[in-house]
């Protein structure tokens, strides 16, 4: 028994043991220009130019509260729906919020990001978010 662990405690203290020793590299001991494992994929925490600037502008001062209900209950929901129906009611909140705010939202910005902008807009119009 003295021997095993005599061998478990020489492998701990060898590289490649950072993990748990498990044998895989610790933090310390990652080749170079390697992302670590706890960093975000390039590009996910990116907005979208066109999605700023459109949101830098936006006012919605005539979203009624029907519809920032509306909004705000497909956003907390949408991921229970299946995909035809979610993307249908997307389009269609999308369409009704296009109509209350101004400016328009850009074409190229999708129902989601849309619909969510003008959540945290509203939002922090009524000091809340």
């Amino acid at each position: 028994m003295g021997a095993m662990i005599k061998r478990w405690l020489r492998r701990r203290s060898q590289p490649g043991s950072g993990a748990g020793g498990l044998g895989l590299p610790g933090p310390d001991e990652m080749p170079p220009g390697l992302p670590t494992p706890d960093a975000a994929p390039p590009g996910l925490d990116e907005v979208q130019p066109d999605l700023l600037a459109w949101a830098q502008a936006l006012d919605v001062s005539r979203l009624s509260d029907r519809t920032f209900r509306q909004v705000e209950d497909f956003l907390r929901t949408y991921r229970h729906m299946n995909l035809g129906a979610r993307q249908e009611q997307a389009w269609r909140l999308a369409a009704v919020v296009e109509a209350q705010v101004s400016p328009p939202p850009p074409i190229s910005v999708h129902p989601m990001d849309v619909l969510a902008t003008v959540l945290a807009a509203r939002r922090k119009q009524l000091g809340i978010g």
